[in-house]
């Protein structure tokens, strides 16, 4: 009889173990991008079957506003990967012009035309916090386009960069200038979460060492501002051994102001953006350049997808790949594209080319 007991026990447990092997499985079956650019950040399963819902399906995006090339490439991918599911009926995107205020009043907006599912692409998670919470008592799955640690309720959340993009670049200082010297830092959009969560990450990647920052700005991720500032900070002779970015279109803008004034150039961190390797290779400047691709949008709307499709996931997401070197240009680099293509895309070479051929 003892045996017999024993061996339920042993059953019970293999039986336990292998449901949680096949649950962790099932979730992995869906795919958000290639091996290697996006991994589960979160042990909790969303079970089976709680969003299922008959197509055809709406759904709607509040995004913050565009700014850069970034934001235009990824909002293309997304709508792309949107037209190509015929179970989504409509794909609405509201744009909130970077104003806290039009971003609430945009996911009420959304949730009075009953979308299906809503996508929040927060510009500040404490703004939204009170209407993802109200869709989820509604009912409506919440698909968090941003990594906001516990500060919002949503459903499931997807993305990348936020820290780990700013640590890349602070380690990449940290060893090029062995630990001392002044830095000066470029910055987003102020107030952004994720410009925020980069330049902690920065910030935290550079303590104990003997580097100070010297100047802070804020570019907007915008070439043309960014241009200006760096000029200003050249003109004004503050010393600078390098400089941390929080996005290579301004990265591009400060070397080509280094080149035009004659200055030494300093090692300067990067992106993974076409025009900012043709200027990395063409200038020699040492760099690194985190991979923040604009495929997240395309693995949002098959997070979106797999939901309403009743499939079992992973709570959360996050995309932290190995940066690009100095080692790694030509791999990446597309002199047959223009300045505005960013890697990876998930866009099929036809359309990489009508978008951004030459």
């Amino acid at each position: 009889m003892k045996r017999f007991a024993r061996g339920m026990v042993s059953l019970a447990a293999a039986v336990l173990v292998s449901s949680v092997t096949s649950i962790g499985a099932w979730a992995q079956d869906v795919q958000l991008l290639p091996p290697g650019l996006i991994e589960p950040s979160s042990k909790e399963i969303i079970p089976e079957g709680k969003f299922k819902k008959a197509p055809p399906w709406k759904i709607g995006l509040a995004f913050p506003g565009v700014g850069n090339t970034w934001i235009v490439q990824m909002l293309q991918e997304m709508k792309y990967e949107a037209s190509l599911n015929k179970n989504i009926g409509e794909f609405t995107v509201l744009e909130a012009d970077w104003k806290p205020a039009k971003q609430v009043a945009d996911i009420e907006d959304l949730m009075a035309r009953n979308v299906d599912l809503l996508i929040v692409a927060p510009i500040a998670f404490p703004v939204v916090a009170a209407q993802v919470d109200k869709a989820v008592a509604k009912g409506i799955p919440v698909v968090v386009f941003g990594a906001s640690n516990g500060e919002l309720n949503g459903t499931l959340e997807v993305f990348g960069g936020g820290g780990a993009f700013g640590r890349v670049g602070g380690e990449f200082l940290a060893k090029e200038l062995k630990g001392k010297g002044s830095i000066w830092a470029v910055r987003g959009v102020a107030g952004v979460g994720e410009e925020v969560l980069r330049y902690e990450g920065f910030k935290k990647a550079i303590a104990g060492t003997d580097i100070k920052i010297v100047a802070e700005v804020f570019g907007d991720w915008n070439y043309a501002k960014s241009k200006q500032l760096c000029e200003n900070l050249v003109l004004s002779g503050k010393p600078v051994d390098g400089i941390w970015f929080s996005g290579a279109e301004m990265t591009r803008a400060c070397i080509e102001v280094f080149k035009e004034a004659g200055k030494p150039l300093v090692p300067m961190t990067g992106e993974g953006n076409n025009g900012f390797f043709k200027i990395w290779k063409s200038s020699g400047v040492k760099s690194v350049a985190p991979v923040f691709t604009p495929g997240l949008g395309p693995a949002v709307v098959r997070a979106s997808v797999a939901l309403l499709e009743g499939k079992q996931m992973y709570k959360g997401y996050f995309s932290d790949p190995a940066p690009i070197t100095n080692a790694d240009i030509d791999k990446y680099y597309r002199p047959d594209l223009n300045d505005a293509y960013w890697v990876p895309s998930t866009l099929p070479e036809a359309k990489l080319k009508e978008l951004f051929g030459k």
